[in-house]
Order: structure tokens, then sequence, then C-alpha cells
């Protein structure tokens, strides 16, 4: 017998063997085994496929939010820095504020405005002042003492007549009353003759008092003080020939006209 047919002989033998003992098949065993094999092998790398894909979009994902950080950081220190631009532009140099107040005229450092009486009786307590209450064109009049009453009655300091008053000077307490402001005279220098200055008679209730091509904001009330600015703008206050108030022989201003001390030429104003 040929080595061939043995062979058959013995494969036959073998699967007739495996049918009577309910035996699976060995030559399906292993056709079974090379499929399987072949089939399992993309099984095995389905995970590791996802997770390397998986892996991949998670690196994505994360260089888009540092991409978006980074622009939103760099959007917030532009924003900063513009914040910062601006209140530079806003706030000016220490030097040159101090270089502007230099510059500005001693007199725009007070505030002069035109006032009204509208209330005025003698001090109870001194025979030199009047208490008074002056419209300067606020919310409230202004509880004023004045030292006049050698200079004027009460008839002719009354309610209605127009005055010059300082508003920026700090309270101060007279005799007890309290004085929100000053009255402005022309004083001769013995003292022996008080004008009161007068603006013409259609001048502003409130206006402020100024000279002619000079500006600059006035002082508030504690600046006044710690500079001295009402002393050195006196200085140079007085009346000239024609009885004109005047600072550094610049005449003092209302929208009516320039204010006077009638029959006080040349006299120093305080």
């Amino acid at each position: 017998m040929s080595l061939l047919k043995t062979q058959k002989l013995l494969d036959s033998l073998i699967l007739d063997l495996e049918k009577s003992l309910g035996l699976p098949s060995s030559k399906d065993a292993k056709d079974s085994g090379v499929k399987g094999s072949s089939a399992a092998a993309p099984a095995k790398n389905e995970p590791a496929a996802k997770e390397a894909a998986n892996k991949k979009e998670s690196e994505k994902k994360g260089d888009q939010v540092k991409k978006t950080e980074k622009k939103e950081d760099g959007a917030k220190s532009e924003k900063k820095a513009d914040k910062k631009g601006e209140a530079k532009a806003a706030a000016p140099p220490a030097e040159a504020k101090a270089a502007a107040e230099a510059d500005q005229a001693e007199f725009t450092k007070l505030e002069l405005k035109v006032g009204v009486l509208t209330k005025t009786w003698a001090h109870p307590e001194s025979e030199k002042l009047f208490c008074e209450e002056i419209d300067v064109g606020e919310a409230a009049p202004r509880s004023v003492a004045s030292g006049l009453r050698a200079f004027y009655t009460l008839e002719q300091f009354c309610p209605g007549k127009k005055v010059v008053v300082v508003t920026n000077l700090k309270p101060a307490k007279m005799a007890g009353f309290e004085s929100q402001g000053m009255v402005m005279a022309a004083t001769t220098a013995d003292h022996s003759q008080v004008k009161l200055l007068e603006p013409p008679a259609d001048a502003k209730v409130g206006e402020r008092v100024y000279l002619e091509g000079v500006s600059g904001e006035a002082y508030n009330p504690n600046q006044v003080q710690k500079k001295k600015v009402l002393p050195a703008v006196l200085a140079d206050l007085k009346t000239d020939g024609s009885c004109v108030a005047c600072w550094q022989g610049r005449p003092l201003l209302t929208s009516a006209g320039p204010i006077k001390a009638p029959g006080m030429a040349d006299t120093p104003i305080s």
C-alpha cells in the first residue's frame, strides 16, 4: 500500500473514532484555529487603537484649551495695560501739576462772589460786629460776621444790598458766631474810613468775580489757609484813582462791569 493511501486510511479511522466518541473533528479544530488566530488579531489590537485615538483626541483638546487660555491671558494683559495707560494719561505727573499751580495767578486761588444781604442784625455780644445772612447763589444763605458797626447803620447795611464775599475760607468763630465768609471793603491805612465794595446793580448773585484774561480754579478752604492765599492776594488788592477795585492794577469784573468802592480812590482792600 502506498504512503498516501495509508495516510488517508489513518485520517478516516481517526474521524470515525472522533465521531463515535462525540469529539469535535480535529480537522475543523485546525481550520478554526487558523481562522480564529487571523480574526482574533484585530480584536486584540482594537482596544489599543481606541486608547491611542482617545489619547490623541485628549491631547488635541488640551492643546485647544491651552491656546484659548493663552488668548484669554493675552487679552487680560492687554486690558490691564490699556487701563494703566488710561490711568497714567488721566493723572498728570506731580511735577506738571506743581508747575501749573506755580503759574496760576494768586488772585484766582481765592473765590470772590457777588452776594446779596438777606438778613442783618447787630451781634448781641460785640459792639463792632454785624451778623448777616448772604445769598451767594448756593442752596442756602451763608452766615457771615463783619466788623462794620462803626461805619454803617443797620438801615444802610440792610437786606437787598449787594456785596462781594470771599467764599472759600474756612469757617471761623467771631465772638461765638460762626462766620462762613468775608465781606470785602476798601479801608484806609489808619482804619478811619471803610467802604464796602459795590458790584454793579445788574451783577448776577452767585457769579464769580474775575480778572480780564486771567483764569484758574479756586483752592479749597484748607489749601487757602495752608498756603496763606488770602494775605498774598490782599497785598496787591486796592482801588485805583477811579475807585475801581483792582488786583495788581487789573480791574475786578462781573458780567455787568467793574466793582467799585465809591469815594475810596487808591485805597487798600481787605
